[in-house]
């Protein structure tokens, strides 16, 4: 059963609002690009793996997939976990390409790639960091998990993994993604003896769903007044359309939309934060007319407080930030 599926991660959302709205000649403008490709490139590898993962026999496991925990003041977070009577696999994705060279006796990675070579830390040891600290947190809250068996999924298919000192750990923890099966199946011919129910299984998952925290990146250092204000087509991408007849149009491809300035509000909200007064969203949207702005508002899917020029609007459950 899969108790939690993957979404696209809020970074993904916020680094697209941040890239959108920098303007082309900004200092950070290629430093966000990449973070934002990175992102994106390791989302891709993950929901691979989630594919794979869908093509094995469900029955026997819990399945979370992209749990974020707090822990000692900090967080940690899991990939992919599997739960089961008898064990858990707490599964790190890693979309490294090239040449990845394991050495886990040094706790480090050593990358190929394009004539250049970089060390990373051993995806091995991060993850056992990450099972121990779900071991931890699961035992202060009164839970006796089963045994920790972690793995690493390497989700680029492009990318050669070497063991060049044969290291048994890294057989048995490192696969591609299509290869779960065949290393999962082994904990279940190893583990017969059940070690937690499943009413103990139910507690837990309640438990991580609730404590799940997904992480969102600080952007205090980025003044607001460095991003692009304005409706953004839809069509050409162009940031200025103007409002005329209950339309936005574009005068750049002519194209025209009743919604346009929801996208620019979720722009707003992602960069700036979820709260909003009419003013800002004349200011940020470039409408004149403050009663026009209080009508589009009242239009959307938001909750307020306050009265008057005062007035913050939030999104409620139904306004899909996050989509």
């Amino acid at each position: 059963m899969i108790a939690k599926n993957r979404s696209i991660p809020k970074e993904i959302r916020i680094y697209e609002a941040i890239v959108r709205r920098l303007p082309v000649n900004h200092p950070r403008k290629t430093e966000f690009e990449n973070k934002l490709s990175r992102k994106r490139a390791g989302y891709k590898g993950e929901k691979e793996l989630d594919y794979h993962v869908s093509q094995i026999d469900h029955s026997k496991f819990t399945i979370l997939h992209d749990i974020r925990i707090p822990y000692n003041e900090t967080h940690f977070q899991i990939d992919t976990l599997f739960i089961s009577n008898s064990f858990i696999i707490p599964i790190d994705s890693k979309y490294y390409a090239g040449t990845l060279e394991f050495y886990p006796e040094f706790n480090q990675m050593i990358q190929y790639l394009n004539g250049n070579e970089k060390v990373y830390p051993d995806p091995i040891l991060q993850t056992k960091i990450q099972g121990r600290q779900l071991k931890a947190f699961l035992t202060s809250h009164q839970f006796s998990p089963p045994p920790f068996e972690p793995l690493v999924a390497i989700t680029n298919s492009q990318a050669l993994i070497k063991n060049p000192t044969k290291n048994k750990e890294v057989s048995q923890r490192v696969f591609k993604s299509p290869g779960i099966f065949y290393k999962i199946n082994p904990f279940l011919e190893k583990y017969h003896k059940e070690i937690i129910t499943n009413q103990d299984i139910k507690k837990m998952v309640k438990l991580l769903l609730r404590k799940h925290t997904p992480y969102l990146p600080e952007l205090k250092e980025l003044p607001f007044s460095d991003f692009q204000k304005g409706v953004e087509c839809p069509a050409c991408h162009t940031i200025g359309m103007e409002r005329f007849h209950g339309l936005w149009g574009c005068k750049k491809c002519g194209h025209t939309s009743k919604d346009a300035h929801v996208a620019a509000l979720k722009d707003f909200f992602l960069i700036n934060g979820p709260s909003i007064s009419n003013a800002q969203f004349s200011d940020f949207l470039n409408i004149s007319s403050i009663h026009q702005s209080k009508r589009l508002l009242s239009a959307l899917d938001l909750e307020s407080t306050g009265s008057t020029k005062g007035r913050i609007y939030t999104p409620d459950k139904n306004f899909r930030l996050w989509e």
